[in-house]
């Protein structure tokens, strides 16, 4: 790697926010996205705001240490972090990085209860709150305008990217370091994992970025200032998102002898819904989303590992896990303490709903929070499928109410149509997220991780049904069309009945495509048209959004590159 301070300079895009024409915007966008993952964004509204944030963020940081470890982070990750705390790329020799930082999350109205901010006092701070609340806004609606861009640049409706929740990161990177520092960055290199950032400096220079990260020797490119500007890069889920075809890249902060500033607000989808997201799981413009020459009900069969969660054997079971992580993607789980007469419930429950006549399925349509009833051909997963949706209908169910969720957005039959219907699904969803729980400890064990380390996930059931019978016009269509999951981890029930199919190399040609065959009494892309109804139970493991980024700061050196602190979509660094 090229020494601190000794990039190659490079010409980012620049992007114009207020200009009329945003096809060419997009187009400028999708661009930058595609060569660099980096660009600049002028005319972005937060202009001369910007100072006032530094300012604020320079007292705050100027202040005794101890004054500041009053406001050390809390469990959720908000606050104080000191210098040192964080080490972004793992495979660094040193501690930590040289920077301390605060970090700002969601704002709630005055009097919220779940606003878990921390604030420095009014009386030594009298402007600091109002000036990053005012920040924070404006900042999400600048990133808003940037995912407008985005969304265009995919050919989505600008809205595609919606309910961003953002966070602000200040950041303070030190003039001077220990001799026992020599060689040490500011920040590590690391991957941003998020959706976007935005990145303002303070004129100091250090960032830099990677965009060949495989190459040896890197070759590392300063990223200089333009006043006035912000700088922008995507994380590894729009990278996801988009196949790999938009650019998440490899970036640090090096230690350039001067002291230097920033701050970091970024946005995250709080709960990228499924109904939403794996309609374009891999959106338009991405590598590997086609079909090429597959065949339906024509897999190979393959034989998944089992792990068996009743054994005492932790260490054995987690590297089971592992080995099938990395080989498949897929495995079996027995003695996973859900009982065949709760499944059978579920099953004979969901039967009750799907064999309704429309209108009374159609009463509970999903919200807005996409939950509730999805009829057929509505989701289309696979977006160059030529057909107009898959042909399966869904029912979707989320947080629960009596589980401290304010906001119960669910839908439920009525009692006196479907009596037990709720409490069945309310106990299952239960049993489920408790059995995905034993499964993540098993996940975290083999990455080397405390077995406690993925907490508090968030936790969706979804009931499936695929019909039998089909007309002429789907031959050849999907009852769920090739995709990839985008949460942490699906627990698969089925009826028997066979159709699921994975595919491991997504871009051999032709793809092979392999049958996931059933095995009673376990728990578990593709569900072929078999000529049977079927029914299965999804449940769906997805982050806590205040866990995030605790989750994905941690090292999981051997598994995953290096991770950025902050998921972000506004950074001022």
């Amino acid at each position: 790697m090229a020494g601190a301070g000794a990039g190659e300079i490079l010409d980012l895009p620049v992007v114009d926010l207020a200009s009329s024409d945003l096809a060419a915007a997009a187009k400028s966008v999708r661009k930058a996205c595609v060569e660099y993952g980096f660009f600049y964004v002028v005319n972005h509204g937060a202009e001369g705001l910007v100072e006032k944030v530094f300012a604020e963020s320079s007292k705050f940081f100027e202040q005794p240490l101890g004054e500041k470890m009053a406001l050390l982070r809390n469990r959720n990750y908000l606050g104080y972090t000191p210098l040192g705390a964080d080490k972004l790329d793992a495979s660094s020799k040193f501690k930590g990085d040289l920077n301390e930082n605060f970090c700002i999350g969601p704002i709630r109205k005055e009097g919220s209860q779940n606003d878990a901010n921390q604030w420095p006092s009014e009386e030594n701070f009298p402007c600091w709150k109002e000036t990053m609340k005012l920040y924070h806004e404006t900042a999400l609606a600048t990133g808003k305008r940037i995912l407008s861009l985005i969304a265009l640049s995919l050919n989505l409706d600008a809205e595609f990217f919606d309910c961003p929740v953002a966070f602000l990161r200040l950041l303070h990177y030190p003039g001077e370091a220990n001799e026992s520092d020599d060689g040490n960055y500011g920040a590590s290199a690391h991957s941003d994992y998020g959706v976007l950032t935005l990145v303002a400096t303070d004129g100091t220079p250090g960032l830099q970025i990677c965009r060949e990260k495989d190459k040896c020797p890197q070759l590392w490119e300063d990223v200089h200032h333009i006043e006035g500007a912000l700088i922008v890069n995507i994380g590894d889920l729009l990278q996801r998102w988009t196949n790999c075809v938009f650019r998440s890249t490899l970036h640090r902060v090096v230690a350039v002898g001067k002291e230097r500033y920033s701050s970091s607000p970024w946005i995250q989808t709080p709960e990228v819904d499924s109904s939403r997201s794996n309609k374009q799981q891999t959106l338009p413009g991405g590598r590997g989303s086609g079909k090429p020459e597959m065949v339906a009900a024509a897999g190979d069969r393959l034989d998944l590992p089992v792990v068996d969660l009743a054994s005492s054997d932790l260490r054995s079971s987690a590297e089971s896990i592992r080995k099938a992580c990395v080989e498949y993607g897929f495995f079996y789980v027995v003695n996973h303490g859900i009982e065949e007469g709760l499944l059978e419930k579920v099953f004979a429950e969901s039967r009750r709903f799907f064999e309704q006549p429309l209108e009374e399925k159609m009463a509970l349509l999903r919200n807005s929070s996409h939950l509730g009833y999805t009829p057929p051909y509505t989701e289309k997963l696979d977006a160059s499928s030529k057909f107009r949706g898959d042909l399966s209908e869904k029912f979707k169910i989320g947080p629960i109410g009596d589980e401290g969720f304010q906001n119960d957005a669910n839908q439920w039959p009525s009692e006196e149509r479907l009596p037990c219907w709720k409490e069945t699904m309310k106990l299952y969803r239960a049993t489920a997220l408790a059995t995905g729980k034993r499964i993540l400890s098993l996940v975290a064990l083999s990455l080397n991780l405390d077995a406690e380390f993925f907490d508090c996930p968030l936790a969706f059931l979804r009931l499936l049904h695929y019909p039998g019978e089909i007309n002429e016009s789907d031959d050849g269509n999907y009852g769920a069309s090739a995709h990839s999951d985008y949460g942490i981890l699906t627990l698969l029930a089925t009826d028997g009945i066979p159709g699921l199919q994975i595919c491991k190399e997504k871009d051999r040609h032709p793809q092979l495509w392999e049958d996931v065959h059933h095995i009673d009494g376990s728990t578990l892309h593709r569900v072929v048209a078999v000529g049977k109804e079927r029914y299965s139970v999804a449940f769906f493991l997805d982050p806590d959004p205040d866990f995030v980024v605790q989750c994905l700061e941690s090292c999981c050196s051997e598994a995953c590159p290096p991770r950025s602190s902050s998921f972000s979509i506004l950074a001022l660094v």
